[in-house]
C-alpha cells in the first residue's frame, strides 16, 4: 500500500541518528540523572554481572527459563548522554547456530521484526505531523462516516486510537487460516476458503489494500465506549496509518528500519515458521517494521536527550499516562504500556515509572523500555522462543535500574556540602545539604542567630496544619527539572531549581473505619508554592553549577541573602580539619604478569609479596585466583584471564576479584581495612584518562580507601639510593625517600618497555618513550619458534615462559652467536652445529607427575636418541634450544626481527634524549637504571651500555645498572614514597574526592611527584 512505500522512504533517509518518605514525593527523579555511566564502576559491575549471567545461560550452566537452542537475541542499554547516539553503553548479542539463513555475525545492526514497537514510530510520526489529534477521524477518512457502522467513528479521535481508548477491536480481519483444522477438531462449523475475509489472512490471501482495510473496519463491532477503558487495537493504528499517508514527508534518520519484507542479509531469522518476509500491508503502522538495536538506540537517545525533532514540551506530554490498565501498577499511554514499580531499587525503595512497548509476531518478540527519570532506555529484540523476551526484560530492568539509581545517588554526593554567605557579614547565613537513605535533605539552615529549619517547619505547620495531621522533619529537596543559564563571579553557570518538601502524614487518628487510607493520597504535589514571603516561595531553592558540573553556589530566594558558597570557595575560610592521615599504607605495583604488594606501617616497610595478577583455569577446569596459582600442579594447557592489557587495567571485574582475594576477603592473605589505609598505586606512563578515572572511582567508590595516590610506576624508582645501585663509593649516597636529582628509568616488563627520564622525581613527559616489546611478546615469539621447529607449544605458553626465563640471554655479538649456531647449507653441514658452538642447551619439559617445572641442562645428544627411548631408558621430553636462546631477547634491541615496526631500545633512548635540553644529557646518561623482569636476562645491562655508548657524544659518561632485585625495585620505591614528608599533600583523601570529583583528582595526580 502507499503507506508502506512512503514509510520506506521516510525511514531510510540518512544521517545516522518505597519508603514512606518517597511514596509521595514530587513526581520526577529523586536525584538528578546520572552522567557518564560507562565510567561508573557501579554500572560497570552491574553490566559485568549480567554479562556473566547471560554467558552462563547461553552455555547451559544455569537455567535460562526458555529453550536456548533456537534462540537469538540482542540487548542494549542507552543513556541520555552517550557519546554516539547509535552506540549503546552496554550490549549483548547471541545468535542461534540453528538459524537457516540471514546474518552470521550478529551485532547492533542485525535486523529483527519488532512487532508492535512499530506503534511507537507511528505515534512519533503522528506527533511530528502537526495534525490535530483531537479531531474526529472522519475528518481525515470520510469513508468511516458510514451510517451502517456499529462503531461511531465521528466520536473517535486520533489521540484515542493512539492511546487504545477508541473502543476499537484488536484487528480489522482477525481470522487465522492456520487454525482452520483446529477449529474443526474442536467442533466449530467448517469453513470454506470463500468464507474468510478477502484479504489480510496469512496463508490464504494477500495483505489488504487501503480500500479493503477501510471497508473491513466499518464492519467491526465496538468492544468498549470511546474513552471508557483501554482496549488494545491494531485496527486503530491501521486507521492512523491511512491518515498519515497524506502528510508523511520527513526522514526519521534510521538506517536499518524498514517495513517488512526486507532482504535476508542482515536479518536474524529463526528456524521453523516465522513472520520474516511477510508483507504486513496496512498493518505496518501497527506491527510491521523491521529494525535493529542501533536504530532503536538512536531514537531512544534522541528522546532521552530531548534532541528528537519534537519540542521538549511535546516529548514531556508524550511520556504521560492516558488511562489505567486494570492493575495497581499498570497504565497505558500513546501507545505506552506503563509500569510504576517500587521494587526496581531495593536498596532505596521508591516508585519508578517504566514507559515500555512490547512487540510480538510469529517467532519474534521485543520490548522497548524508557526510564526517563534516570535517563536510560533498554531494548530487547529476540527471535525464536517467545518466552525469552519477558525473562530478558525482567533481568535488564532489575539489573540496570538499580545500578543507575545507585550511580545517581553517588553522583549526588557532590551536593552534600556546607555553604555560607558569599558576602562578609556579621550574621552570615549557613546551610548544610546531606543525603539520607531516601533523598537529599536540608540538614541545617541558620541565619540571624536562628534555626531557620525549625522556623520553616513552624510556618508550614501554622499554615497547613489544619489540613495535615503531621508535618515532619526532615526537609527533603527534589530537583524540579528547571534550569537557566546565568553568571556568577563573571563565569557562566547553570542555575538549577529545587523543591523543599517536609514529610507529610495524611491520616488523622480515629476509631472510625478506613483509618489511614488517606496516607495513600499523595498530598505532596498539591502543596508546592503555597507559602510566600516577600514575593518568593518558601519551598524554592537554587543550586549554581559551573561548566564542569561543580557546585559553586546555593540560594534561598525567600531569605534574600545572595548566593551562599561552598565553605572552601575562593579560599575565604580555612579548610576544616580533615580525617587523620592513615598510619598504614598499602603499596601496589600492579603489573600485567604479577602485582607486587605490601604494607608500610608506621614508617616500617614490610616485605612485599609477588602475586600472579590473573585468574587461571587448568585443563581439569579448576580455577585459581591470584596466589592460589601456587597450588596448581599441572600447568599444561592452562588458560589465563588477565585484568591488565598493554600495561593498563582494562578488566576491573577480574582485577577486583584478584584484589578481593588478596586484600579484602575474610581469608585474604594480606587483610586490609580500606577505611583506615592509604593506597599507593603504580601505573604505566601516558595512561588513558578514561581508564585512570575508572581506577580512581573504583578505589574510592568500590573500596572506600581513606587516602590514595596514583603515580607513574617508573617514577617510584627515583625514591632510592641511586648511587648505591651503581656501587660507586666516590659518589655520596642519596636519601632513599628523597627523589634523585636526575635518573633515566628503563622499565622492561611483561607488557612493554618504557623509557622515563625523571628530574627530581617528576617525569619529563615529552621525553617518555614506549616500546611495545615485553615479556609477553618474547614468550609468544619463542612459542612460535619452538612450535615450528620442535613441539606444538601454542597452548602451553606458561611452560614456554618458564623456559624463556631459564634459558634466554642477551648476546653481545648477535652475528657471531648466529654464526656459531648456523647449520650450514644442505650439502655442507657444519660439524659444530650440533652443540651450537657451546650455545646449545637442553630443556627437559615438566611431565606434571614427577616434576612440575622444567629443567635446563647442558646439551646431551644421547638424551635425544630414539633407540634409547625405544629401550625405555628415557621418559623425558627434551627440547634443544640453540639460536632461540638469544634470538628471542634480541627483539628488545631489534624489534624488526619479529616484524615490529619500532626502533630498538637504544635508539629510543637516543630519541628520548633528543627531547631533553643538552644540559641534562650527562646526568641522565650517568644514571640509567633498568628494572622489570627482562632486566634479569644475562647480558642485558652490558649490551644496553654498549649500544648507548655508540649513540651518544664521546664526552658523556654512560652508566647502566640494575638494582639487586629489578622485580621489586619499583615497589620499594613506592614504599619509600609512602614515608616521604610530603605524601599527605600528594595523596587525595576520600573526602576531597567526594568534594571535588574525579576530574579534580585526575588534574592533581597529573602534576607529578614533584608537585
Amino acid at each position: 500500500m502507499a503507506f508502506s512505500s512512503r514509510l520506506t522512504a521516510f525511514l531510510s533517509l540518512a544521517p545516522s541518528t518505597v519508603t514512606a518518605a518517597l511514596n509521595c514525593r514530587p513526581e520526577g527523579p529523586v536525584v538528578p540523572r546520572p552522567t557518564c555511566l560507562p565510567e561508573s564502576p557501579i554500572f560497570h559491575t552491574a553490566a559485568s554481572n549480567l554479562t556473566k549471567a547471560l554467558d552462563a545461560a547461553v552455555s547451559g550452566s544455569i537455567e535460562a527459563g526458555w529453550a536456548m537452542g533456537n534462540s537469538s537475541f540482542s540487548l542494549v542499554v542507552i543513556s541520555h548522554d552517550q557519546e554516539d547516539a547509535g552506540i549503546p553503553i552496554w550490549e549483548y548479542h547471541h545468535l542461534s547456530p540453528e538459524n537457516p539463513r540471514g546474518t552470521k555475525s550478529p551485532d547492533r545492526n542485525a535486523q529483527y521484526l519488532i512487532g508492535s514497537i512499530s506503534k511507537v514510530t507511528t505515534v512519533y510520526i503522528l506527533l511530528k505531523s502537526g495534525i490535530d489529534l483531537d479531531a474526529p477521524v472522519t475528518e481525515f477518512l470520510p469513508t468511516l462516516d458510514d451510517p451502517n457502522s456499529t462503531i461511531q467513528w465521528q466520536n473517535i479521535t486520533l489521540r484515542m486510537l493512539a492511546s487504545h481508548l477508541g473502543g476499537v477491536p484488536i484487528d480489522g480481519y482477525s481470522e487465522y487460516y492456520s487454525l482452520k483444522d483446529v477449529y474443526l477438531a474442536h467442533g466449530l462449523p467448517p469453513m470454506k476458503d470463500s468464507d474468510y475475509p478477502p484479504c489480510g489472512v496469512a496463508g490464504l490471501n494477500k495483505a489488504c489494500s487501503d480500500q479493503q482495510a477501510l471497508a473491513g473496519v466499518t464492519k467491526l463491532y465496538p468492544v468498549a465506549p470511546p474513552m471508557n477503558r483501554p482496549k488494545y487495537s491494531n485496527a486503530g493504528f491501521v486507521i492512523i496509518g491511512l491518515t498519515l499517508e497524506k502528510i508523511l514527508s520527513d526522514p526519521l534518520n534510521l538506517q536499518d528500519t524498514f517495513p517488512s519484507p526486507v532482504g535476508d542479509k542482515k536479518g536474524v531469522i529463526p528456524p521453523g515458521d516465522s513472520s520474516w518476509g511477510v508483507d504486513s500491508g496496512t498493518n505496518t503502522p501497527a506491527g510491521g517494521l523491521v529494525s535493529s538495536v542501533a536504530d532503536m538506540s538512536k531514537f531512544a537517545h534522541a528522546l532521552l536527550s530531548r534532541t528528537l525533532d519534537l519540542t521538549t514540551t511535546e516529548i514531556e506530554a508524550w511520556l504521560k499516562p492516558a488511562s489505567f490498565a486494570g492493575g495497581p501498577n499498570a497504565m497505558t499511554g500513546m501507545p505506552w504500556e506503563i509500569l510504576r514499580l517500587s521494587d526496581l531499587t531495593p536498596d532505596h525503595v521508591h516508585p519508578v515509572a517504566v514507559y515500555g512497548k512490547n512487540g510480538a509476531t510469529t517467532a519474534y518478540r521485543s520490548q522497548l523500555s524508557f526510564v526517563d527519570d534516570y535517563g536510560i532506555a533498554m531494548v530487547v529484540l529476540t527471535a525464536g522462543p517467545m518466552q525469552a523476551a519477558p525473562v530478558l526484560v525482567d533481568a535488564m530492568l532489575s539489573t540496570f535500574v538499580s545500578a543507575v539509581y545507585k550511580g545517581s545517588r553517588y553522583q549526588a554526593k557532590k551536593y552534600e556540602r556546607d555553604f555560607t554567605s558569599h558576602e562578609k557579614t556579621d550574621t552570615p547565613i549557613k546551610a548544610t545539604l546531606s543525603q539520607d537513605e531516601d533523598s537529599l535533605v536540608l540538614s541545617s539552615l541558620h541565619g540571624n542567630g536562628t534555626d531557620l529549619v525549625s522556623d520553616l517547619m513552624d510556618l508550614w505547620r501554622s499554615i497547613m496544619g489544619d489540613f495535615m495531621p503531621e508535618i515532619l522533619l526532615p526537609i527533603r529537596i527534589f530537583p524540579t527539572g528547571l534550569s537557566t543559564n546565568s553568571a556568577f563571579n563573571g563565569k557562566p553557570i547553570v542555575r538549577e531549581g529545587w523543591h523543599l518538601r517536609p514529610d507529610l502524614m495524611s491520616s488523622f487518628n480515629t476509631d472510625l473505619p478506613g483509618r489511614r487510607l488517606q496516607n495513600q493520597n499523595c498530598w505532596t504535589w498539591t502543596i508546592g508554592d503555597w507559602v510566600h514571603h516577600a514575593g518568593e516561595p518558601l519551598d524554592r531553592m537554587l543550586v549554581d553549577m559551573d561548566e564542569d558540573g561543580g557546585i559553586v553556589g546555593l540560594g534561598f530566594p525567600f531569605l534574600k541573602p545572595g548566593v551562599l558558597v561552598p565553605s572552601m570557595a575562593g579560599g575565604r575560610r580555612a579548610k576544616p580539619a580533615g580525617p587523620k592521615a592513615p598510619t598504614t599504607t598499602l603499596v601496589i605495583d600492579n603489573g600485567a604478569d604479577t602485582l607486587k604488594a605490601g604494607f608500610v606501617r608506621g614508617g616500617k616497610i614490610d616485605e612485599p609479596r609477588i602475586i600472579p595478577n590473573c585468574i587461571a583455569r587448568d585443563r581439569s577446569r579448576k580455577v585459581y585466583v591470584a596466589s592460589d596459582l601456587e597450588k596448581c600442579r599441572d600447568f599444561g594447557e592452562i588458560q589465563f584471564r588477565r585484568p591488565v592489557e598493554k600495561g593498563f587495567i582494562v578488566n576491573w571485574e577480574a582485577q577486583k576479584e584478584v584484589w578481593d582475594h588478596e586484600f579484602f576477603d575474610d581469608n585474604a592473605p594480606m587483610k586490609c581495612d580500606p577505611a583506615a589505609t592509604r593506597l599507593i598505586l603504580g601505573e604505566p606512563p601516558n595512561g588513558l584518562p578514561m581508564l585512570e578515572t575508572n581506577c580512581d572511582q573504583v578505589v574510592f567508590e568500590e573500596y572506600g580507601f581513606s587516602s590514595y595516590y596514583r603515580g607513574i610506576g617508573p617514577t617510584f624508582n627515583a625514591y632510592h639510593d641511586i648511587q648505591g645501585i651503581f656501587q660507586t663509593p666516590k659518589d655520596a649516597s642519596t636519601v632513599s625517600n628523597t627523589p634523585s636529582e636526575a635518573v633515566m628509568v628503563i622499565d622492561s616488563g611483561y607488557s612493554h618497555t618504557t623509557i622515563t627520564p625523571l628530574l627530581q622525581g617528576r617525569p619529563l613527559q615529552s621525553a617518555i618513550r614506549r616500546l611495545d616489546v615485553g615479556g609477553k611478546v618474547l614468550t609468544n615469539y619463542l612459542t612460535r619458534l619452538i612450535s615450528l621447529r620442535h613441539f606444538d607449544m601454542r597452548n602451553d605458553t606458561y611452560i614456554v615462559n618458564e623456559m624463556k626465563e631459564l634459558s634466554c640471554y642477551v648476546t653481545s655479538d648477535f652475528k657471531s652467536d648466529m654464526e656459531k649456531s648456523w647449520k650450514g647449507t644442505r650439502g655442507e653441514r657444519r660439524p659444530d652445529f650440533v652443540s651450537g658452538g657451546g650455545l646449545a642447551k637442553d630443556y627437559i619439559l615438566p611431565d606434571f607427575h614427577t616434576r612440575s617445572q622444567g629443567i635446563l641442562c647442558e646439551y646431551e645428544p644421547a638424551r635425544h636418541s630414539k633407540a634409547r627411548k625405544a629401550a625405555g631408558q628415557s621418559e623425558e621430553d627434551a627440547l634443544t634450544l640453540r639460536n632461540e636462546r638469544f634470538a628471542v631477547p634480541e627483539l628488545i634491541f631489534n624489534p624488526s626481527d619479529g616484524g615490529i615496526r619500532q626502533p630498538g631500545l637504544a635508539d629510543l633512548i637516543q630519541d628520548s634524549l633528543n627531547e631533553l635540553p643538552a644540559g641534562l644529557w650527562p646526568s641522565m646518561l650517568a644514571n640509567i637504571v633498568v628494572v622489570g623482569g627482562n632486566a634479569l636476562f644475562d647480558g642485558f645491562i652490558q649490551r644496553l651500555q654498549k649500544e648507548v655508548v655508540q649513540r651518544v657524544p664521546d664526552d658523556c659518561i654512560v652508566r647502566v645498572a640494575r638494582p639487586a632485585d629489578p622485580i621489586t625495585n619499583t615497589w620499594y620505591g613506592g614504599a619509600n614514597l609512602a614515608n616521604h614528608s610530603q605524601i599527605n599533600k600528594l595523596a587525595v583523601t576520600k573526602q576531597e574526592y567526594e568534594e571535588h570529583g574525579a576530574a579534580w583528582v585526575a588534574r592533581k595526580f597529573a602534576t607529578g611527584l614533584g608537585a
